[in-house]
Parts: structure tokens; sequence; C-alpha cells
């Protein structure tokens, strides 16, 4: 099982260039991405409250919120803060904007929420938990099921539907985890295969699909309100686009395969999620405003990539991005994979510190390869290369994160799932990269496409130390007014 996953993860890292296994996607692709389950479309359900905008932009960051005395209204400000719209901006292709970042707005996690026996689908644009007829746990705490399903990212992904959904399912951990920090709940991740296997069962009875393990996710003090009441319509239960729900073979079986490791955990305790630094450094701004500022960066009409300028940035927004970073994942195999990645930063006109690859030790940043023209010369390792239709700011980044590993003894210590608890990790600490950038007035692109074996000797690691993610942080070069989607 082992090798299995040992030649999966090199398909598609270190050698999908040697393979031919990299292909441009195409945007015109038909997924089910932003297609509810066909169970979750009736009619009935809990409209989510109104206010959540007003809570957050009348709380200063990074205090928490005000206490909501009703346990239903509670989840709701929480999930919205979580996972809900933001903005459409107009220049994008890639919209709507919500409060996690997802690859060109593909949102494959989707998030159920449990209670009493109840199943219900959070629907961001019927702003609802929308009943479905399948059953979830019934008893102990209302409990949010997370799930990313593969389909809703093109043919053309490839292997990479796994890391992706993987990567984003532990955005969606940290972005809930954080969410009920704000509002005082205590949420609880499981781990433990027998968890995974009974919400996996209560997601696959929604309808067809190819969905990831799910996240387990119990939140204490809140409440889902049973009986649903009636919601605007829906639509019906079935669509065109109902019949790419299920497709099998290649890439995709793997994936399966791969990411379901995963169901055989063994039994471990339950783990407090706690998404926030127990000081996180201040800034000058709201909630509201750091939601709204997260960005992965932005381009004029037309053009792909993202757009940076030049710009110093202070030491503040450094030690911000190191506090979040290093908030533990909950769960002791997530944090025995943590234990097991180093992580390097790219710094550039950061207060006073040279230019170069930096080791992050003991929370600290150590000087590893300084080198003036690092940014530049890992530029063409990164993702699409500038062309007359793409913009790509890397050479322009303040900082550069980059996650790496040596994944073969990884997954020789701590066995097959190790390797899908990575994905996590980098998600888990992306989101808080992301959040803390947003505080200091800068994008956070996370990105998995790069070549490995061009940034591997400029950031200065081992032969054997694979890098599995990075998030590029800068100064965006592009802006224009953006519609407002909050509620």
């Amino acid at each position: 099982m082992t090798l299995d996953v040992r030649r999966f993860a090199f398909q598609q890292g270190p050698g999908k260039r040697y393979l031919g296994q990299q292909r441009l996607v195409d945007d015109a692709a038909t997924t089910t991405s932003l297609l509810p389950p066909p169970a979750a479309r009736t009619d009935t359900g809990w409209l989510l409250p109104t206010g959540t905008h007003d809570r957050l932009a009348g709380t200063a960051y990074p205090d928490p919120c005000p206490p909501v005395t009703d346990p239903g209204q509670r989840l709701g400000h929480l999930l919205l803060t979580a996972f809900g719209l933001q903005r459409r901006e107009p220049s994008n292709q890639y919209n709507d904007h919500r409060t996690v970042p997802s690859g060109r707005a593909r949102f494959p996690v989707h998030a159920f929420v449990s209670r009493h026996g109840r199943l219900r689908y959070l629907d961001v644009y019927r702003h609802a938990l929308v009943d479905t007829a399948a059953a979830g746990p019934t008893d102990g705490p209302a409990t949010v099921l997370l799930a990313a399903r593969y389909t809703d990212l093109p043919d053309p992904y490839g292997r990479l539907r796994c890391a992706i959904g993987e990567v984003e399912l532990g955005v969606y951990l940290r972005a809930l985890a954080v969410a009920a920090d704000l509002f005082g709940v205590a949420a609880t991740l499981r781990l433990d295969g027998a968890s995974v296997t009974g919400a996996a069962a209560a997601v696959a009875a929604t309808g067809p699909g190819v969905w990831s393990p799910p996240l387990v996710v119990e939140l204490d003090g809140v409440e889902s309100p049973d009986p649903g009441t009636p919601l605007p319509s829906a639509g019906g239960a079935a669509g065109p686009g109902d019949r790419l729900l299920s497709p099998t073979g290649g890439s995709l079986d793997e994936a399966v395969a791969v990411a379901a490791h995963r169901s055989a955990l063994p039994p471990t305790p339950p783990a407090p999620a706690r998404g926030l630094p127990v000081e996180p450094p201040a800034a000058d701004l709201s909630w509201a405003d750091l939601f709204w500022r997260r960005s992965a960066g932005r381009v004029p009409a037309g053009t792909y990539g993202f757009a940076l300028t030049p710009a110093p940035v202070g030491e503040d927004a450094l030690r911000a991005m190191l506090a979040w970073l290093a908030v533990p994942p909950p769960g002791g195999p997530l944090r025995e994979v943590a234990a097991r990645v180093r992580v390097t930063v790219a710094l550039q006109r950061v207060g006073d510190r040279p230019t170069g690859a930096y080791r992050v030790v003991s929370g600290r940043p150590e000087p590893h390869r300084l080198d003036p023209h690092l940014l530049r010369r890992m530029q063409p390792g990164f993702g699409r290369p500038p062309s007359a239709d793409t913009d790509s700011g890397f050479r322009h980044a303040s900082l550069v994160w980059i996650f790496s590993t040596d994944v073969d003894a990884l997954l020789d210590d701590l066995g097959p799932a190790a390797w899908s608890l990575l994905q996590l990790w980098c998600g888990w600490a992306t989101h808080g990269l992301c959040l803390a950038a947003a505080a200091h007035g800068l994008v956070a692109r996370p990105a998995r496409s790069f070549d490995e074996h061009h940034v591997q000797p400029l950031a200065g690691l081992d032969r054997r130390e694979v890098p599995v993610f990075m998030t590029v942080c800068g100064t965006s070069r592009f802006t224009e007014p953006m519609l407002d989607l909050r509620s």
C-alpha cells in the first residue's frame, strides 16, 4: 500500500514533468463545481441568519466576537464566517470569492451539518442549511462533515485532484476552527477510521458523487433547528450536470484509493481544534475587513495569474505570519506529520533582512541561503510563466513560504495515510498564512503548480527533501471596485 502511495505522490509531484503529466487546464471543461448533491435540492431546511457581516465589522481584529445567545443563530454566524460569500471581482475570471481560498473558484469542499440524526447541506447561495433525506449521527453535539468532491475539478487536473481536494479540506478545517474561536465555540476533530467511515456513508447517501473521506468536526454549544421550514425552490432534484457526478477510471480511481487510507486510521482521542494564535499580533482593522481583504491576487480582465508590485513589507507582517503558522493542527496524527515538515521562507524587501531563503526553526527565520536574485531565479519554476495572456508576480513577491519533506521517510515511518495527512496540514497552515497576510494588506496565493526540481536547489533543500506546497505573498499591483456579497 505504501508503495502505491509513494508512486502516486511521485507521479503528481516531482515525476509529472518527466512523465508528461503536466497539462494545462481547460476552463471551458464542464465540471460539477457549485452543483449541490441531488439530495440537497429540497424545499425545506433552515435559513441562515443575517447580520454576520455587521458582527464581524463591529469586532476589532483579533478580539473575539460578542456572544450570540441563541445556539441556532450562533451556528449560522459561525458557518458564514468560516465559508460565506465575500465578493465578486468584475475583472476576475474566477468568481465568486468566499472567506476561504480555492483554485479557480472551484470550491470542491462541501459542508454538511448533522444533528439528531438529520443531515443538512450548507448552501451559501440559498443562504440555508438544506434538508436531505440522508441520516447523520443520532447523538452527540452538532457535527460538521467536510468532504471534497473530486469531480468539481476538471479532468485535466488528473492526479492533482486528490492533492488539491485534501489541501482545501485542510483550509476548510482551519477556517472552521477560526470561526469557532471567534464565537466561543469548542470545536473537536475526530480522525479515527470509524468516525470517518460513518461520515462517508452519510455523505454518499446524498446522491452520486466521487468524494474524499470526510473530516468530522463536533461543535459544542450550537444547534441546527429542528424541524426545517420552507425554503425557496432549488428547481428540482435532477439536472444536466448530474451525469458528471460519478465518472470512474484512471487517476480518479487512484485518488480515491490513496485518500481512502485516512478511513483506516486507528482510534485516537478527539482533538480540540483551535484556529487562532494564542496572542495574534494586532492590526488596525476589523474581522470583516480581514476576510474581505483575503485574496490570492488579481489581474486585469482577460488575463491569467496574479500581479504583484515590488514594495517593502514590515517585520510585523513576518511576525504575524509566523504566529499563525505556529498554531498546531488538531490531532496526534496531523501533529506527527507536521513535525516532519520543514518550512523555508524566501524573503525580499522584508524589514532590513537580506534577500534569500530562511529556515524557520523554533518559530524564527534563520538565514540559510542568501541570494539577492533568489525570487527572480525561482520565477521560471512557478506555474504558468509570464506571457501575453498571463501575469505572474512571483519575482516581485515579498515572502514565499515553501513546505517540504522527505516523502519516502514520511510514508515509511507513518504509513500510507501520511501523504493525505500531509496535504491536510498544508491547507491548515496555508490558510493561517492567508489570514495573516490579509491583516497586513498582502495577498497570499496558495500554489501546488510548480517545478519541484527547479525550486529544490534554489531553496537550499536536500536531495530527498521534496517541496510539496508553497504560498506566495506580496503587494497587489491591480485593484478595482468589487461587488459586496456579504450578509
